[in-house]
């Protein structure tokens, strides 16, 4: 269903949209229902997460089965082939230079495209695969080990495919989509040891995990330690007033911390500049919002498309079951006090509500959506377990209470699919539709890949966003980035001639191949600017860039045009003598 969703899409059929929803309802509604009944085993309970969890994945995979086309997975795609072509790590990415601090991502799809010859897309869509069901399968455990109870672990499994970022965001080729899995492999390795005792195997495991997560995500890594360290204290506190022995992760938390200080201090000082200008950015939108400088942000107002009434009320709806369910599971939470691990679960899940509110601010909305992959791990396992007991515990109208069940799991799932990716990109975009491209093409592709082949890595181009992104991590070039580069593209193409303004910008960036695209012309892009945030007018931009400033470069001195693939042309910048 969602591969003739994606054909319709292509096509430009009416049909997509209903199609979408019902591959969604087929994959979730049988699941929940059998989740919820009292006779499923262990087995077929875990088995069920794993293959939700993977079939969801395949909604990503039938969105682009041989080309990895999201805007962040360009980044580590570049990663992959700088490793692969040079033979070293950490290589400048001109895309996004912390992405190459952390190469646990470019490691792992590098080796098993060497070892197997696969292309980097195939390995980065199995590499992603595979974090999918460790994700999963940890998080049943974890949920198991805290509840006390094999439906209560599925159900919380059910709850975070609900997490707005579970279909598209964490199922692409990206570092954190394969730090997240291998936290709460390393947080189930705790409890585990919390469980069993002492055990050299399980010590080492978690180390070796920890350590991966350090050198895969910085942020993932600095959630697990705090995680750690608030555990340890819990665990403190419990111990003083009760005076029986709880189990504190002193040395895993001591070890991780001390891994990830020293990987930021050696190997990824970057990190620094990186989160401060995004917390920044976050803080700056909150005060602007509260002093009137700007609006409050409109729900819904990333998409490029309205999305219908009906989803919206899904979004909302699911929002409110999973905050009664909070709620609703203090109770359960409190009576099992002694288990810090569970106590800590609720703490998470009670961020949900918390962090709500900051997707009305448009610098901060980033921050709220990105830590759904976290707090949806509390949510999920306290909901679940305060629902098993008290909603189904009860033997009174089983039959009734289980299709309820069904039906409100559904619910919770659609309605955070609802709330997440951009509405209008959640299927691939008719094929014979003009207008400003939001990814890389056929055209686009072939551009880079000729790049590389004809003119060789490392050249420096000057271009839009979206083909910044295909020349950088397929073509190996080294695009232009204002941060570093002390010029910005739009300072190249915006002008309607070629200025001197246009030339100092030029020089200045040490530009030698210029990509135009003419399809700039047609429209407008939903973020507002065509090459860097911030650019002239991408604030209030109504009418697109005119067809004539995009050509300028054909009569201008000084420009050659060496390739021309249609709505894609390649321009060298001429020596002038």
């Amino acid at each position: 269903m969602f591969a003739l969703a994606d054909r319709a899409s292509r096509e430009g059929a009416d049909s997509k949209s209903a199609l979408y929803w019902i591959a969604l309802i087929l994959m979730v509604l049988p699941t929940a229902l059998r989740l919820s009944a009292p006779d499923a085993r262990r087995g077929e309970r875990l088995g069920l997460v794993a293959i939700l969890g993977l079939a969801m994945y395949l909604a990503k995979v039938c969105y682009s089965p041989s080309l990895l086309v999201f805007s962040d997975e360009f980044v580590h795609v570049r990663s992959v082939y700088e490793a692969l072509h040079t033979g070293h790590l950490f290589s400048f990415n001109p895309l996004l230079p912390v992405a190459a601090r952390y190469p646990g991502i470019g490691v792992l799809a590098g080796t098993l495209s060497a070892i197997t010859g696969l292309p980097i897309a195939t390995t980065g869509l199995i590499c992603i695969g595979a974090a999918r069901l460790i994700l999963m399968i940890s998080l049943f455990l974890i949920a198991e080990r805290l509840s006390g109870s094999s439906r209560a672990a599925g159900l919380a499994c059910l709850i975070y495919v609900a997490n707005p970022n579970f279909l598209y965001w964490s199922a692409q080729f990206s570092y954190e989509s394969v730090a997240l899995p291998l936290v709460l492999f390393s947080v189930y390795l705790v409890i585990e040891r919390a469980a069993a005792g002492p055990n050299r195997y399980l010590s080492a495991a978690t180390g070796l995990t920890m350590f991966a997560v350090v050198i895969t995500h910085h942020l993932s890594a600095y959630a697990l330690g705090l995680a750690l360290i608030v555990w340890c204290v819990a665990a403190a506190i419990v111990r003083r007033r009760t005076g029986r022995p709880v189990y504190a992760p002193v040395v895993p938390a001591g070890l991780l911390i001390a891994a990830a200080v020293a990987w930021l201090a050696f190997a990824a000082p970057i990190t620094i500049h990186y989160l401060t200008n995004i917390q920044s950015v976050a803080r700056q939108g909150i005060v602007n919002v509260i002093t009137g400088q700007t609006k409050q942000r409109g729900l819904f107002s990333a998409s490029g498309g309205t999305p219908p009434d009906w989803v919206r009320a899904l979004s909302f709806l699911s929002v409110g079951i999973l905050i009664i369910g909070i709620f609703t599971a203090i109770p359960f939470v409190w009576r099992r006090r002694n288990r810090v691990a569970l106590v800590l679960a609720l703490g998470v899940a009670v961020l949900f509500p918390i962090l709500l509110p900051l997707r009305f601010v448009g610098g901060a909305n980033e921050t709220a959506t990105r830590s759904t992959e976290f707090v949806y791990v509390g949510v999920g396992v306290v909901v679940a377990a305060g629902f098993a007991e008290t909603w189904l515990g009860s033997r009174s109208r089983r039959g009734l209470k289980l299709a309820l069940a069904g039906i409100i799991g559904t619910i919770v799932v659609l309605g955070g699919i609802a709330a997440g990716w951009q509405y209008d990109e959640r299927l691939p975009p008719d094929d014979s539709a003009r207008g400003v491209p939001f990814e890389p093409d056929a055209q686009e592709v072939a551009a880079a890949q000729w790049s590389r082949t004809d003119l060789g890595p490392g050249q420096r181009f000057a271009s839009d966003a979206v083909d910044r992104l295909s020349l950088a991590a397929l073509g190996g070039q080294r695009t232009l980035w204002a941060p570093t580069d002390h010029a910005s593209a739009w300072q190249i193409f915006l002008p309607p001639t070629v200025t001197p303004a246009v030339q100092r910008a030029i020089r200045e960036g040490h530009v030698k191949y210029l990509l135009v695209e003419r399809r700039l012309s047609e429209g407008v892009p939903d973020s507002g600017y065509y090459f860097d945030i911030g650019e002239p007018g991408s604030s209030h931009r109504v009418t697109p860039i005119p067809a004539a400033t995009l050509a300028k470069f054909d009569h201008a001195p000084g420009f050659a045009r060496i390739f021309d693939s249609g709505h894609v042309q390649i321009y060298r910048v001429e020596p002038r003598g």
